[in-house]
């Protein structure tokens, strides 16, 4: 009788632990087995709201009611090739080293050395440390290609038209670049892209805009645009990786001519207003917003499939996050986000198996998403970063049992490993010519 008494108090003990367990078992709070990065230049809610009250943009719209999504408060100087250098290192420019020298000099900032270039860790090289798979793709800064523990396809990559694309160093392993060399275009395939992508032909208004403007060179950018697509879905399904990452642009390229696309009475209203009121007014901004919406519309939803086609491919324990550097902002006449009174944040998505749904991020910054990465994959923040682990926006499943752990520094007395490597003068040109022409550089 006494055993029985015992078998019994067990068999209930057990009973209550199942029913009444918060399922925080081990089990449940393993790291994911896979996080997608996807960055889109310059993409802001100021235009994506009026898309999704519309119902235009169905994945985006699935991925507010399924993760958490917040305003990504972004950097002054707001220009790409720092930001994106900041999320891939959790750290500002006076750390990294990607400098933008008029606007240190304007600030009487002193800094240690007088080249721009990377000098501390990315995702990728502490990944790479711990033994994960990381793939890189068309992300800023990023040629020569660095060694990593995976592949590195570097913005350089399409750039390449030559025939001697062979020659050139561009991807990281040199065999895969081989791989790679069927998907390069050129602009003959320009038309063939616009039916594929369903992306809008802006070249018939080029012959009008004035010297300079990017609406003239709109045809190279979604010939690159349809490049890194093809690329980033192939490298996707063939070489998988534990973190991969992968850069889109055209938003970004549209937005800065955009401007001379808007109903020019809308522009004159808000010249008025400004003039008499001192102020363009918030209801003359939402409209502008909104025609600029329209404009972007095609490239979005462009976006909006290639989302759900990561999406459709991830299993129940990937994570995804999508993020933009900054976003454009109306101000004296037109769109911009350099030089701007009004700092134009970016946007942030996140959805995982331990991400909260339908829930909005208060707090999130471009310093952030390295320290939650490592957080997720419950290695140590680094105490030298200036972000923080987006707490807010992860399951107290989670947040409850695994504590933030930390390390003083990654960094090392050893030099970044893609600072020595032997670079293209002719192709660096090329990309500084781009940059120049984006604004980012003089």
């Amino acid at each position: 009788m006494k055993y029985r008494r015992v078998i019994l108090f067990s068999f209930i003990i057990g009973i209550y632990i199942l029913v009444f367990s918060d399922g925080c078992s081990k089990k449940e709070i393993v790291s994911p087995s896979r996080t997608i990065i996807i960055g889109i230049d310059g993409v802001g809610w100021n235009v994506l709201n009026p898309l999704l009250e519309r119902e235009c943009l169905p994945t985006f719209q699935h991925l507010k009611k399924t993760g958490s999504y917040g305003v990504l408060k972004t950097i002054k100087p707001t220009k790409s090739s720092i930001i994106w250098t900041s999320i891939a290192t959790g750290k500002s420019m006076i750390k990294h080293g990607i400098v933008d020298w008029t606007f240190v000099s304007k600030n009487n900032i002193k800094l240690p050395y007088s080249r721009s270039e990377r000098r501390v860790k990315t995702f990728w090289n502490i990944f790479g440390e711990f033994g994960y798979k990381v793939g890189v793709i068309n992300w800023f800064i990023t040629y020569p290609p660095e060694k990593v523990s995976g592949y590195m396809v570097s913005e350089a990559f399409k750039q390449i038209y030559s025939p001697n694309f062979k020659d050139e160093n561009v991807v990281y392993p040199r065999i895969l670049q081989k791989k790679l060399i069927p998907f390069k275009k050129t602009t003959k395939d320009y038309k063939k892209i616009l039916k594929q992508t369903c992306l809008p032909d802006f070249m018939h208004k080029a012959k009008n805009s004035r010297k300079g403007s990017l609406i003239r060179v709109y045809n190279i950018f979604v010939v690159q645009e349809k490049i890194i697509e093809d690329i980033s879905f192939f490298l996707f399904f063939n070489w998988p990786t534990d973190i991969y990452a992968t850069y889109f642009r055209l938003v970004d390229i549209v937005s800065h001519f955009a401007t001379g696309l808007i109903d020019p009475n809308l522009l004159n209203k808000a010249k008025k207003e400004k003039e008499e009121k001192g102020v363009v007014t918030t209801e003359t901004i939402n409209q502008i917003d909104k025609a600029l919406a329209l404009i972007l519309e095609p490239v979005l939803s462009y976006y909006d499939r290639i989302l759900n086609r990561f999406l459709s491919s991830m299993n129940e324990n990937d994570n995804i996050i999508i993020i933009s550097d900054h976003s454009f902002v109306f101000e004296n006449g037109g769109y911009g986000h350099t030089n701007m009174k009004n700092t134009p944040h970016g946007i942030i998505l996140m959805k995982g198996p331990l991400v909260k749904k339908n829930f909005f991020i208060k707090d999130a910054h471009i310093y952030d998403i390295l320290p939650t990465l490592l957080y997720l994959y419950d290695l140590p923040v680094a105490k030298d970063m200036d972000g923080k682990v987006l707490i807010e926006a992860l399951d107290k499943k989670l947040t409850s049992k695994r504590k933030i752990r930390w390390i003083e520094s990654y960094e090392s007395d050893i030099q970044v490993e893609s600072i020595k490597r032997r670079r293209n003068e002719k192709l660096d040109q090329k990309i500084l010519e781009e940059l120049r022409s984006l604004g980012y550089i003089k």
